[in-house]
């Protein structure tokens, strides 16, 4: 199942681990934005329209081309949910807030320590 979780605790036989979990909720909050937007989609448009649309002239099925929609519509949804899951898992810490785990600021020093030929100069 991977290396266990930190924040988790102790693996529990049976249970998925956090990356499983995230998959398994971009995979199933896609396919329901897919419904919906399939069904906004060809209540809006006539799915017979596309076939005439199509720059090649193909002849499309009316399910080819519900197909073809619905698949669309899942993948915006599937990357969409997905970078959305690793924005989440990738952004700050919990005590980012009170201002835990800040860097200190940069030292700043005078150039002509490093270098011989900016000792007598002015910095402003």
């Amino acid at each position: 199942m991977g290396r266990p979780d930190p924040e988790e605790g102790p693996a529990v036989p049976g249970r998925w681990n956090r990356r499983r979990r995230d998959w398994a909720v971009s995979l199933w909050v896609a396919f329901l934005a897919a419904c919906g937007g399939t069904f906004v989609l060809f209540a809006l448009v006539d799915p017979e329209r596309f076939g005439q649309a199509w720059v090649m002239g193909w002849e499309t099925d009316l399910r080819l081309t519900y197909g073809l929609g619905f698949f669309f519509l899942y993948f915006v949804a599937l990357a969409a949910a997905c970078l959305t899951a690793w924005m989440i898992r990738t952004g700050p810490g919990p005590g980012h807030a009170r201002g835990q785990g800040e860097r200190p600021p940069p030292e700043v020093r005078d150039p002509g320590e490093l270098n011989p030929d900016l000792r007598d100069e002015e910095w402003r």
